[in-house]
């Protein structure tokens, strides 16, 4: 097959993918995540269910691909904020970012009614939480890295923790927020610099 043809294929792969996220997206919106059925996203897009599966796999695979897709625009601002942030405070830095973050999670519709469970659907919710393996890799991933340039005489073991326990805590918060955004950000800014003068 040509260079040419390849493309064209994975392009219509990526074309149909993006189109089942939309309509699965747009479904859990309206009538919430127990409402979407594999067979009618396949036949909303024009394609066949099998075909459908043979992408994702299972519903919640499918679910887990919408919420990756959802947060990659989340990563990539909270990426951006620490690299850009001004502050050689990794504390200061920590806190702007949480913020960001929190206040971006309140403000998307699809994650709102993942967290808040809209129309008492807490479906998608175990792929944030206990399955959301994938996504907390990411963050510990994005963190970790930023962390290890930002303290590079932080012991090892220590980044470790602090990275994977402040990316779990912002997790925590954007699911079930015991304080203000202000508050939250402070405390795991608390927790980094704790950490960093150990």
């Amino acid at each position: 097959m040509s260079d040419n043809g390849r493309i064209g294929a994975s392009d219509t792969r990526r074309a149909m993918r993006d189109l089942a996220l939309d309509a699965a997206r747009a479904r859990v919106l309206d009538r919430g995540w127990g409402a979407v059925r594999m067979g009618e996203v396949a036949s909303e897009i024009g394609t066949s269910r099998q075909t459908l599966h043979a992408e994702f796999g299972t519903k919640d695979d499918l679910g887990q691909a919408l919420i990756l897709r959802e947060t990659e625009d989340f990563f990539e601002a909270v990426s951006a904020r620490l690299e850009s942030h001004p502050s050689t405070d990794v504390g200061e830095a920590v806190a702007s970012a949480a913020e960001l973050a929190l206040t971006m999670v309140s403000v998307n519709p699809l994650l709102q009614s993942v967290l808040g469970g809209r129309n008492e659907d807490h479906g998608l919710l175990p792929l944030v939480t206990s399955r959301g393996e994938p996504l907390v890799v990411h963050g510990i991933e994005l963190f970790g890295d930023w962390l290890r340039r930002k303290g590079p005489d932080l012991e090892p073991r220590v980044a470790e923790v602090v990275v994977e326990s402040t990316v779990r805590l912002l997790i925590s918060h954007a699911v079930s927020p015991l304080h203000d955004v202000p508050r939250a950000s402070a405390d795991l800014a608390m927790l980094v610099r704790l950490a960093a003068a150990s």
